[in-house]
């Protein structure tokens, strides 16, 4: 059994009016079958240190979405340096602006192929990317063990849902808006069987269904 009480004492349930997994598997499935759309993501993760603190770092990405095979994302870190990861279909693309350095191979496939390259290939790091695959419903399906309903929120910029679930390896909690599309407000995921159980949290800024696109925002033209 499952216990888990809110900041004000003992979970009231009666405040949801679905089931939680009917709030969370509308989100997957909207977020995954939405064509195209950019989001800008606020975010931070502890970093265990070896004396024993936890110091939170953070970043910023503006991620830009065109399916089957399109994907930009700019990211400015919190000590000031910036970069780009870019697929156009035939390219992936990885530049950090301020070392002035690229580096790119040919990849061609889907936008869920080329995150399974640079993850697990090249084993460099995109927070969300699980989010953003078009299979994210099925995926997380995998790996859902537990979810429940929390409250509704009244604190963020509109009412939302707050769901708190688990996996094998992770404690999460995801704020989606009662009413309206069904787009993420807030992530926070609780790395429980890692030392020192760091966490790491994603506001999300703003979502736009409509973004002005053009090929170039996915191609990369060095430098001098």
């Amino acid at each position: 059994i499952l216990t888990i009480a809110s900041g004000t004492g003992d979970l009231d349930a009666s405040q949801a009016s679905e089931d939680p997994r009917d709030y969370f598997d509308r989100m997957a499935q909207f977020v995954s079958s939405t064509q195209q759309f950019r989001t800008t993501v606020r975010m931070g993760f502890d970093v265990l240190q070896d004396w024993g603190q936890k110091i939170e770092f953070g970043e910023r990405h503006r991620i830009t979405i065109v399916r089957p095979d399109r994907l930009r994302a700019d990211i400015l870190k919190s000590y000031g340096e910036a970069g780009v990861v870019l697929f156009d279909g035939q390219k992936v693309t990885a530049y950090n602006r301020t070392l002035n350095v690229f580096a790119q191979a040919d990849k061609t496939g889907s936008i869920d192929e080329v995150l399974d390259y640079f993850l697990r290939d090249l084993q460099m790091r995109l927070p969300l990317a699980l989010m953003f695959r078009s299979d994210f419903p099925e995926e997380i399906e995998q790996r859902l063990e537990a979810l429940v309903f929390i409250e509704v929120s009244t604190v963020t910029d509109v009412p939302c849902v707050h769901l708190a679930g688990r996996t094998d390896e992770i404690d999460f909690e995801i704020w989606i808006p009662e009413t309206g599309d069904p787009l993420p407000v807030r992530l926070t995921i609780t790395y429980r069987d890692e030392e020192g159980q760091p966490k790491f949290w994603a506001d999300f800024e703003s979502w736009d269904l409509k973004p002005a696109i053009a090929d170039a925002d996915f191609t990369f033209t060095p430098s001098e």
